[in-house]
């Protein structure tokens, strides 16, 4: 199996997880609209979402199809590349430091517990079980996604052609 493969996987894997996360994007935003601090993670999750479309867009048409590619295409998967890097690097030393230290992960689950004004028998040991299955998750797909986005950065020095006007050269 060869690279250019494996990356096609990704970048499926990662489209459909983007086009999930595009659904939660408009929770995010009106929630964001309302507390300032969770701009800057909305921003990052806006980025990632943009990033998948963007690298699928490029895989299908630049790549896949040789067809011509705006230039704003690539600038948009680089931009929003190093948004998603901030993103998928940041999840990954958390989710590591939650997994590495679940004393700490046990101290959240309590504080949000005690938050809940009515608790449901059972409650308590679903979530764990559930945070933990969320934290593995986030870590395989966080690690996919920077696996990702270095794959797409040296596919686009690679494929350079396909934002070249059809019959212009680069050279002088």
């Amino acid at each position: 199996m060869n690279n250019l493969t494996i990356y096609r996987i990704l970048t499926y894997i990662i489209f459909l997880i983007g086009a999930f996360m595009a659904m939660l994007l408009l929770t995010f935003l009106m929630a964001a609209l309302a507390n300032p601090v969770l701009l800057l993670p909305t921003f990052m999750v806006a980025c990632v979402v943009i990033y998948s479309y963007c690298s699928w867009r490029f895989l299908t048409r630049g790549i896949d199809a040789h067809m011509y590619c705006k230039t704003s295409l690539r600038d948009l998967t680089r931009v929003n590349g190093y948004g998603a890097l901030a993103f998928a690097s940041l999840t990954a030393i958390q989710c590591i430091s939650l997994i590495m230290n679940p004393a700490l992960l046990n101290d959240i689950l309590e504080q949000a517990m005690s938050m809940q004004k009515s608790s449901v028998e059972g409650m308590e040991e679903m979530m764990t079980k559930f945070m933990g299955f969320l934290l593995k998750f986030m870590l395989v797909y966080s690690v996919l996604l920077l696996v990702h986005i270095f794959s797409t950065f040296r596919l686009l020095k690679i494929h350079a052609d396909a934002f070249d006007l059809p019959g212009t050269t680069n050279n002088p």
